[in-house]
């Protein structure tokens, strides 16, 4: 995900969500570190140091320990890791609702923001899902899952996944029903 995706798709909303449902005290705080982050890594990848500060301070609770696990699972050969994967972790473990957590990650892959999400914007996204909640050697069929989890949401049959639609098709897939189910480290490094 490149940085001028990323940026353009980063609503106010999105900063107000992770100040309200995570321990970043206001959305002033979210939107600063993350205008460092893409100013310093125009690439949308930031290090493992910089991921465990903006992780830390959003969940100062989470053991270090595991934390630097964690950091160890996400990052690719050169030791860095995307800011998508960040998000989308900060999402998934934030003390919202599962539908709110699904709204939030939705928005954040609507690249265009017309309201719905494309097959491109959906494969996008679930490399990143997958990842996260299969580890970087899953051998899950990504395509399968797509497909199956598009047509579980595409009630209508348009063509188009809107963000109900994505909600629903998120939450009643067993893939990505098994990865929403994950909101602690200790669950997630069980699965990596």
């Amino acid at each position: 995900m490149g940085n001028a995706n990323a940026r353009a798709r980063v609503k106010p909303s999105d900063f107000h969500y992770i100040a309200q449902h995570t321990a970043f005290l206001t959305k002033d705080i979210v939107e600063e570190y993350y205008t460092t982050i893409m100013e310093q890594h125009p690439d949308g990848k930031m290090e493992g140091q910089q991921f465990k500060k903006i992780f830390r301070m959003a969940f100062p609770e989470r053991p270090e320990a595991k934390v630097d696990k964690l950091i160890n699972e996400l990052q690719d050969k050169e030791k860095n890791i995307e800011v998508a994967s960040l998000l989308m972790l900060i999402y998934l473990f934030s003390d919202g609702s599962q539908d709110s957590k699904l709204a939030q990650i939705f928005n954040l892959f609507d690249e265009d923001g017309n309201g719905d999400i494309s097959v491109a914007e959906l494969l996008n996204l679930m490399a990143y899902f997958i990842k996260i909640g299969e580890g970087k050697a899953h051998k899950v069929d990504m395509a399968t899952v797509m497909a199956e989890m598009y047509n579980m949401g595409d009630s209508d049959h348009n063509e188009k996944l809107e963000r109900n639609e994505f909600i629903r098709g998120m939450k009643n897939h067993e893939v990505t029903k098994k990865i929403l189910d994950i909101n602690t480290i200790d669950t997630l490094l069980s699965v990596l």
